[in-house]
């Protein structure tokens, strides 16, 4: 079976293809025609192969249910500070637009003395 190299976590997914169902179906085709040929000609090892892979998808399935963990809990908190960002972001406009009202109320009130 052959033995590819992880993504590294950092690099940009969108540059990596989607895996169509097209795709799925081919390559679990040819792993099935592999590990038959692979019990008709060497069945130990046809065994110790795919327990050895079911351990190894097993561990990565753990790792890739720990990353979505990662993934979420970081996003919960981005989109908290966020929402925090905007309330306090409305909260100043607010105050700002209060104070263009008291400073206009002035300048009408000097030009209403004036006239």
């Amino acid at each position: 079976m052959p033995n590819k190299k992880s993504p590294d976590f950092h690099q940009d997914f969108s540059a990596i293809p989607i895996i169509t169902s097209d795709a799925i179906r081919s390559d679990s085709k040819k792993l099935v025609d592999d590990y038959c040929n692979l019990f008709e000609k060497e069945p130990d090892k046809a065994m110790a192969s795919l327990v050895e892979d079911v351990c190894v998808h097993t561990t990565i399935l753990a790792q890739l249910q720990q990353a979505i963990y990662v993934r979420q809990d970081q996003l919960k908190k981005i989109i908290a500070e966020k929402e925090k960002y905007q309330q306090e972001k409305e909260a100043a406009e607010k105050v700002r637009i209060a104070e263009i009202s008291k400073r206009l109320e002035k300048l009408e009130d000097y030009f209403n003395r004036r006239m």
